[in-house]
């Protein structure tokens, strides 16, 4: 993969993120603050590949204050996220708890934002000369890499934090997949890993809830509860089977289409 490949993309994808975070700043709305943590996601998932290909590993370094920001836009975003939560399990107190932590955070963050751009001009220039290409024999290594260790850790399934590592380490290829794929010197099969990921985190999802509520369970909700174990159940057997012969559904080419993961 050549330098001016990966500058392209850079370009491409930083450009979005500071469109997005903008409009946050002026508008709060959630979907700008999602469309700008996925941009860097995106832009880690290439920084994360390039490193791998160096003997002194620096762009992750270099990217620390752009990863600020987005742990910071991290805290209104779990709060959101916290609020629907509290809505799905009918908890009106959690409910207002996380609309104040949401309201407070969106203020300390927006009155950061001019520190914010200064942190994004800076990193985006330190990236842009420190940034090397990746040669295609390495990209193969490191993409067969990573699935031997997702396969492992799958093929004794534990439904914990594990769990979540293998999701984040199968993002990372997918979101560079669309930038690699005509270098790859291997089968790839996108849509299937997708499945999985997505599976994962529909399971992390319903965790999430089952932790909140077993936190507040009383008489009232305990049929929530109850149904969210059992949903809990049938998650697990689904990813259980999806992720059987993982390895072999990995590498075995499909025509079928993927968008871009979120």
């Amino acid at each position: 993969m050549k330098k001016n490949k990966e500058r392209k993309y850079m370009v491409k994808v930083w450009r979005s993120m500071k469109r997005h975070l903008r409009s946050f700043s002026k508008n709060s709305e959630q979907e700008d603050l999602h469309h700008f943590r996925t941009g860097v996601k995106k832009l880690r998932a290439l920084i994360i590949l390039a490193d791998s290909a160096t003997k002194e590993p620096v762009l992750e370094k270099q990217f620390k204050p752009v990863r600020k920001i987005f742990k910071q836009a991290g805290e209104i975003r779990n709060a959101y996220i916290n609020q629907q939560l509290g809505e799905t399990v009918h908890e009106s107190i959690f409910i207002q708890e996380q609309q104040q932590i949401m309201e407070t955070s969106t203020l300390v963050f927006n009155a950061d934002r001019d520190q914010h751009r200064i942190w994004l001009r800076k990193t985006r220039r330190r990236l842009m000369k420190s940034i090397s290409p990746v040669s295609k024999l390495h990209l193969t290594l490191y993409y067969r890499q990573q699935l031997e260790i997702i396969a492992a850790d799958l093929s004794q399934l534990r439904f914990g934090e594990e769990l979540h590592t293998s999701r984040k380490q199968l993002k990372v290829l997918l979101y560079n997949y669309p930038l690699v794929s005509h270098e790859l010197d291997m089968p790839f099969n996108a849509a299937y890993l997708d499945q999985v990921q997505d599976a994962i985190g529909n399971w992390h999802d319903n965790q999430l809830a089952v932790t909140l509520l077993s936190s507040q369970k009383t008489d009232d909700n305990y049929e929530l509860f109850n149904g969210l174990e059992k949903q809990a159940a049938k998650l697990k057997k689904q990813l259980a089977k999806l992720t059987m012969n993982f390895r072999e559904q990995a590498t075995t080419v499909t025509e079928l289409p993927i968008e871009q993961v979120d």
